[in-house]
């Protein structure tokens, strides 16, 4: 899968996953609370997917890196899941989705729950691609 493909495809995973989550939020904030309004700034739904996509762009960095064993690829694993966090962390106090622990508290379990989903995502579609590569290359060499 190229670069460019990982990167709109996490953008749009990312970005899809937290509109989803804000809406189960919502919805339990509704069922819990009563609270039945819901309103936005104008600029949320940009400052989501401008995140989707600071979000995908470490994902290039753990790609680009040859895993030469295991050990590296955790601390590389480990590294990108602190980067992306960072930028959640960011992006959320920045836009203002945040102003204490109690509202970051959700904010990071949708941020963890997010990371699996896309994380386990991206490794199949790699997987994927990779099986009809493979598939490929088989035939072609059968024809010879």
């Amino acid at each position: 899968m190229t670069k460019l493909k990982i990167l709109f495809n996490q953008t749009l995973m990312v970005s899809t996953a937290v509109l989803f989550g804000v809406g189960v939020q919502t919805f339990l904030r509704f069922l819990l609370q009563g609270e039945a309004d819901f309103t936005w700034p104008w600029y949320t739904p940009f400052s989501i997917v401008l995140t989707g996509f600071l979000c995908a762009l470490p994902t290039m960095l753990i790609l680009n890196g040859e895993a030469d064993s295991k050990k590296k690829g955790i601390i590389r694993t480990l590294v990108h899941f602190v980067l992306v966090g960072g930028v959640v962390s960011f992006c959320g106090y920045l836009f203002g989705w945040y102003d204490n622990l109690a509202d970051y508290l959700p904010i990071l379990i949708m941020y963890i729950l997010i990371y699996m989903f896309v994380w386990f995502y991206t490794l199949w579609l790699l997987k994927s691609d990779e099986k009809k590569i493979n598939e490929a290359i088989k035939r072609f060499t059968d024809e010879e």
